[in-house]
């Protein structure tokens, strides 16, 4: 199927308007940052740092407990039949998702105390690991419930609904109600307390949401054997092990260095890591958000045949989440040291761990949605080789370099680890559907953006010395400088004429 100039401006907006919907949801991460700040100051490292732990193993065991189905409607929605079909595959993946994650939450109360024992902590909060555990292990199955009925939502390529949601009813009600609970005294219990509430809300709202874009009464109804789900849980159990992966790059790093350090200080090193983490988590939006609009639309285009405006969609999106991430990277490195002023002191420790995970992040985006298009496109065997093959990176120089330099080697592994994935992915793109991304309209974006860039990093030795706020000033002007010379000078017309409300910074002339 041919495309002209009019169509793939077509494509390159439902990329665009998808994405600037997934970003602000992404954006969430800023929310979180100031929760950070405010929970740090409120319970203090080592329990802030265990929270971040079993924050982490919630986020990975949710890996599990969803069976790939948030993967799994990507594929399966857009190519439904009308009809009861779309509402038998929700169905399917919210009950499926739901009863595994039930399941694991009971198996893991009952073996609470021997689960304890492999958990650094705190003196004050040893004595309460277990209860901890069996309190907060309830969050599985309701965050389970929110990821795959938000993915439904995706899977009509609608990608704004689900903000609210995540940000300002689960995000904003845990802010909230920790900061509560902390004032009432309960400086062990509060944070899990207040994230149970928080995503039982959150679960109920995302029903909700389902129920406004689908029928939930087919929903309901729908079976949990026939041929459909039959291939639905084949696809998902193959896939599910590339998105375990995903999550462990993130998560596994935090559970590492509470293992891999004894007592107080491992809880305490896993906080620093999930700050420096969260912090460079601004920077992951960028790709992120284009990989979940490019994963249902890429097997849209394939279903039709319309291998050209999948080549232009992909370009696209890697010319511009490159063009965004390399600035925006350079701005949280000359920031950092004022964002973690705002933490208590212990917290700088995180610094170079920020500078790396960045680093690392930018480099991630230079690779684009290749990881979703072999998700969606390739065999199905290759998205879980890819990750066991980064996380084994990871894993290696994680185990030599964590005992030495703590959070600096636990960043450093990781940031080599997830790059080993990314760049298989994007050699798999262009070896089995001659996807290319980098042509002469790459040449421009990417040296306006590299420019500014290069200027933000020649600051960071002498911000150092800065007053606060200085850094995080400087950071700001350069970025939306960087994102002004971007849009006017750098993108092609026709790209930023897709960014919508940004085009009215091109040229006059133009």
């Amino acid at each position: 199927m041919s495309t002209t100039p009019d169509t793939d401006q077509n494509h390159r907006a439902r990329v665009a308007g998808g994405a600037g919907y997934a970003f602000l949801g992404r954006m969430g991460a800023l929310i979180e940052a100031v929760s950070v700040i405010v929970f740090t100051w409120a319970y203090g490292a080592a329990t802030f740092g265990l929270f971040a732990v079993f924050w982490s193993y919630v986020k990975v065991s949710t890996a599990v407990s969803d069976a790939a189905m948030t993967t799994a409607m990507q594929r399966f929605v857009p190519k439904a039949e009308a009809g009861d079909t779309a509402e038998q595959v929700v169905g399917f993946a919210l009950k499926l998702s739901f009863l595994i994650a039930t399941a694991i939450a009971l198996a893991t109360f009952v073996a609470a105390p021997t689960l304890a024992g492999f958990v650094s902590a705190g003196p004050k909060d040893a004595e309460h690991l277990i209860t901890v555990v069996r309190i907060y292990v309830w969050v599985l199955p309701f965050w389970t419930l929110v990821e795959v009925a938000t993915a439904a939502i995706r899977a009509r390529r609608t990608f704004g609904p689900e903000i609210k949601v995540r940000i300002f009813y689960e995000q904003g009600l845990r802010l909230v109600a920790a900061v509560g609970f902390a004032l009432a005294g309960f400086l062990t219990f509060g944070l899990f307390l207040a994230h149970l509430v928080s995503v039982l809300l959150a679960a109920l709202l995302a029903l909700r949401l389902v129920a406004k874009y689908y029928d939930l009464g087919k929903i309901i109804r729908a079976p949990l054997i026939s041929t459909q789900t039959g291939e639905m849980l084949s696809y998902g159990l193959s896939v599910m092990p590339a998105n375990l992966i995903k999550k462990l790059f993130s998560e596994f790093p935090v559970m590492y260095l509470n293992f891999l350090l004894p007592g107080a200080a491992g809880a305490a090193a896993g906080g620093y890591y999930a700050v420096a983490r969260k912090i460079a988590s601004a920077l992951q939006a960028v790709r992120l958000t284009f990989e979940y609009v490019m994963a249902p639309l890429a097997a849209e285009r394939d279903g039709q045949g319309d291998h050209a405006a999948l080549r232009d969609m992909y370009a696209f999106a890697t010319r511009i989440s490159f063009s965004l991430a390399l600035p925006f990277g350079a701005a949280l490195v000359l920031a950092r040291q004022d964002i973690l002023a705002a933490m208590a002191p212990e917290f700088q420790a995180a610094a170079a761990a920020i500078a790396i995970l960045c680093a690392g992040r930018v480099f991630e985006a230079a690779t684009g949605p290749s990881s979703a298009i072999v998700e969606m496109l390739a065999h199905k065997s290759l998205p879980p080789l890819n990750g066991i093959a980064g996380l084994a990176v990871l894993l290696v120089m994680g185990e030599r370099l964590i005992p030495d330099y703590g959070v600096t080697g636990a960043a450093i592994a990781a940031a080599v680890g997830l790059n080993v994935t990314a760049l298989l992915a994007f050699a798999q793109s262009l070896a089995l559907f001659r996807l290319w991304p980098y042509d002469r309209q790459s040449l421009r974006p990417l040296a306006v953006s590299a420019l500014f860039a290069a200027a933000m990093v020649a600051l960071v030795p002498y911000s150092i010395h800065w007053p606060t706020p200085a850094g995080i000033v400087a950071a700001i002007a350069g970025l939306l400088l960087a994102l002004v010379a971007l849009v006017r000078y750098g993108l092609p017309s026709a790209d930023a004429d897709a960014l919508g409300p940004l085009r009215k910074l091109r040229k006059t002339h133009e």
